[in-house]
């Protein structure tokens, strides 16, 4: 089975893989899967929406006490050459349980002085979790943030600005204690039973970090060696995502590995900007990509069963919506717009931007 797929060095959580092209190549996926199962050491089945099930939400936080996490690991993901500084952030939470698509907050140390004047602790952020509700050791007890160190110039002095938070997350060293709260979000709660639907994933830079926890629960949670439900014959994960470069791409081995182990129900495709030309010979972003699957793109919008995140950029989920619209009005007679608000009445069409 061929799979189209980006790729050029694919960064893993620890290292670069070997550098094979900048352009495109098709994916060769072998007919017999390989097990990449992670097996998992409890059983947390019993967390979801579905009846009998137990929903965590804002257990911690707010006007209820925060809990203490402590960092078991922090890596610098990508390679050379990648545009910014990501890291990967194990954090020991204790076992505070947690469904893929929420978010652990984090309040970074100091105080800051409010609209009166009086000095408060400084406000809590919030990171998507990237790691299944096992957590990538397989025990329930960590969670795994995706973080960027944020940079950038003061519009108003030119001065360079450190995002607080996110430079305090990644200069973090194992054994450092974190004041957390949640798990908070319902915006991209991943359906209870993802092996029986089709899922398609768009993301730009650490926008990926949700849908990692979605692939990790997909295909990498192992209960007694299987996946926790079987795959119907139509089940798809299909990830669309968009980086500057081969060295910013993030889990790139982890993506490899998943896609080669399970060829019937994953597809990927990696939109390269500073690498890529689209067919006007500009930049190729993620939007490029869907535009060059647009017509397979607007059947699973119109199916009854294809559900839809995004998490990333606002003017990446921006220039989407105008060019399924566009493709929709000119070419299947489609009201797209009317459309994804029948998708989001039904729970089918999920978005986080920033």
């Amino acid at each position: 089975m061929q799979l189209q797929a980006t790729h050029a060095r694919l960064g893993s959580c620890n290292r670069p893989v070997d550098r094979l092209t900048r352009q495109r190549l098709v994916v060769r996926s072998s007919a017999v899967s390989t097990s990449i199962k992670q097996p998992c050491s409890v059983n947390l089945e019993n967390l979801g929406r579905a009846e009998g099930q137990t929903f965590p939400l804002n257990l911690y936080g707010g006007k209820k006490p925060s809990f203490v996490g402590k960092v078991v690991s922090i890596e610098r993901l990508g390679g050379r050459d990648k545009e910014r500084d990501v890291s990967h952030i194990v954090i020991d939470t204790g076992g505070v349980p947690f469904v893929e698509g929420q978010s652990f907050g984090v309040q970074p140390p100091g105080t800051k002085l409010n609209s009166r004047g009086v000095e408060v602790p400084q406000h809590v952020r919030l990171y998507s979790i990237a790691s299944s509700r096992y957590g990538d050791s397989g025990d329930g007890k960590t969670c795994t943030l995706c973080v960027v160190r944020v940079i950038y110039p003061d519009p108003a002095t030119g001065e360079t600005v450190h995002g607080l938070c996110s430079n305090y997350l990644c200069d973090c060293k194992p054994g450092d204690e974190l004041v957390m709260s949640g798990p908070a979000g319902t915006a991209l709660l991943l359906n209870d039973n993802p092996w029986n639907k089709r899922i398609v994933c768009v993301s730009t830079g650490t926008g990926i970090a949700p849908f990692r926890s979605f692939w990790r629960r997909i295909f990498f949670d192992g209960i007694d060696g299987q996946a926790p439900q079987p795959f119907s014959d139509s089940a798809m994960f299909w990830l669309l995502s968009g980086f500057a470069n081969t060295d910013s791409v993030l889990y790139g081995d982890e993506l490899k590995a998943a896609l080669e182990a399970n060829p019937k129900h994953m597809r990927l495709d990696i939109a390269l900007s500073l690498e890529q030309q689209n067919g006007q010979g500009g930049p190729e972003y993620v939007q490029d990509r869907i535009h060059e699957h647009a017509q397979e793109f607007l059947d699973l919008m119109a199916s009854d069963d294809a559900i839809f995140y995004f998490c990333g950029l606002k003017r990446m989920y921006s220039s989407v919506l105008e060019m399924l619209e566009t493709m929709g009005r000119e070419h299947r007679g489609m009201d797209v717009p009317a459309l994804i608000a029948q998708l989001k009445k039904s729970h089918r069409w999920h978005v986080e931007t920033a």
